[in-house]
């Protein structure tokens, strides 16, 4: 008989009240001993040599049960210590096939009147052949009785030795169809099937760049044809173009066009003394008149005033061109008579020269009609020399000295005079005239 029906048979006999409950803990005790000091034959064939023992038990921490169960009570009235240890021996049950390890839930099957709080200390043992049978209080004879299953008579199996080890029992995944896991709800991606290559992608290697398919080389290759073609038709278009013209010389200068100014060149005609002197000669008032600027001795009749005795006696001095700036003065605020202003500077090579025609051209005035006035007026240099000659409804007023090597004279003709008022007018215009020339012609002599 094994130890199994040893069991069974105590757990039949405590039931039906033949054998009470310190005989059956003695008895039971005695059989578990035996069985773990011996082992079972059968079991220990299955266990191969390369199969390690299981660590022994550690000593188990008290576990309070639930306030709402009862303390179990024991049988046939027997007293029992709440003080007392028991010390309970791994019961092994008999190796089953296709059954893992499953957790029992075992409600109290029979009322006791112990300690519910009392600790129970099981010794570390050396492993049976069927591994260790799990703890628990007296077996009855129908065994323990779960939540909605009976128990059987020999208890509830064990997990199986393998030939290999220990073998883990496979759980079952949260759900069929969802992948991802409970606590991470819609805060995290799903996680791929196992069956899946996607699976492995949960590294650095996620992040590495996907091959490029083929389109974006095509588009390439065909944005690179299009630009080579174009640039071969441009080529050609300027290389044909130019027919029978003759080729352009990169090194040519490139011609000025006529909107732009040439240059002056060092060719260029030099002014003459003549025309300098016009250019410091100042604008009167009035028109001015055209032929103003170097203009040669023989016009100063025509142009500039003079008489014809006068003007013979210029060109007897060597004096070939004079500079002359003529304008026509209309009536304004000044005079109501209209005036003709003529500044002319006769140049000569040397002062003296034109001390002596100064002296020439007064002792013709004099004997021609002009009176000198030996009283400057207000304003003008005393070596100013200043003549007026009145004739009928005609007035002329004249200035001349001397600066530098040229000879200066301003003549204002006034026809016709206006009397009186007009005589006044014409002295006005006269010392504006001179004024305005000593500004760049100052008296020297």
């Amino acid at each position: 008989m094994s130890w199994q029906e040893e069991l069974r048979n105590l757990d039949e006999e405590l039931a039906s009240g033949r054998l009470s409950a310190d005989d059956y803990r003695l008895r039971r005790d005695q059989v578990l001993s035996s069985a773990v000091a011996y082992g079972d034959p059968a079991q220990q064939q299955v266990q191969q040599p390369g199969h390690q023992p299981q660590q022994p038990f550690q000593q188990q921490q008290p576990v309070a049960p639930p306030p709402q169960q009862q303390a179990p009570q024991q049988q046939s009235g027997q007293p029992n210590s709440a003080d007392s240890t028991q010390i309970i021996a791994p019961v092994s049950q008999p190796p089953q096939s296709g059954e893992g390890e499953r957790t029992q839930v075992v409600s109290n099957w029979q009322q006791q009147q112990a300690d519910p709080n009392r600790t129970q200390v099981v010794p570390p043992m050396a492993s049976p052949a069927g591994g260790f049978p799990q703890q628990g209080q007296a077996s009855p004879a129908g065994g323990f009785p779960q939540q909605g299953q009976a128990s059987p008579a020999g208890g509830f199996p064990q997990q199986q030795h393998q030939q290999h080890g220990y073998q883990q029992p496979q759980q079952q995944g949260w759900t069929d169809n969802d992948a991802s896991p409970p606590w991470g709800g819609s805060d995290f991606p799903p996680i791929s099937p196992v069956g899946s290559t996607e699976w492995v992608k949960q590294g650095p290697e996620l992040f590495e760049d996907k091959p490029k398919g083929k389109g974006g080389k095509i588009a390439i290759i065909a944005v690179v044809a299009v630009l080579v073609l174009a640039g071969l038709g441009v080529g050609g278009y300027f290389a044909f173009k130019g027919g029978g013209d003759d080729p352009v010389d990169p090194t040519a200068q490139p011609q000025p066009s006529q909107s732009q100014a040439a240059p002056p060149t060092s060719s260029a005609k030099p002014k003459t003394p003549e025309e300098l002197l016009f250019e410091k000669i100042p604008e009167q008032s009035g028109e001015e008149d055209s032929k103003s600027g170097a203009i040669p001795a023989a016009q100063l009749t025509q142009l500039a005033g003079l008489e014809k005795g006068e003007t013979d006696l210029v060109i007897a001095a060597g004096v070939k061109q004079v500079a002359y700036r003529g304008s026509q003065k209309q009536p304004d605020e000044t005079g109501p008579q209209p005036a003709k202003i003529s500044v002319t500077v006769i140049p000569l090579s040397n002062p003296g020269a034109a001390a002596d025609l100064v002296k020439q051209l007064r002792q013709y005035q004099t004997s021609n009609g002009f009176v000198q006035i030996t009283e400057p007026l207000p304003g003008m240099p005393p070596k100013l020399n200043f003549q007026k000659k009145i004739d009928g409804d005609k007035g002329v007023y004249r200035g001349t000295w001397i600066s530098g090597n040229n000879i200066v004279r301003v003549d204002i003709l006034q026809d016709p005079l206006g009397g009186e008022d007009g005589e006044k007018a014409l002295s006005g215009t006269y010392q504006r005239a001179v004024k305005k020339t000593l500004e760049n012609y100052a008296v020297t002599s």
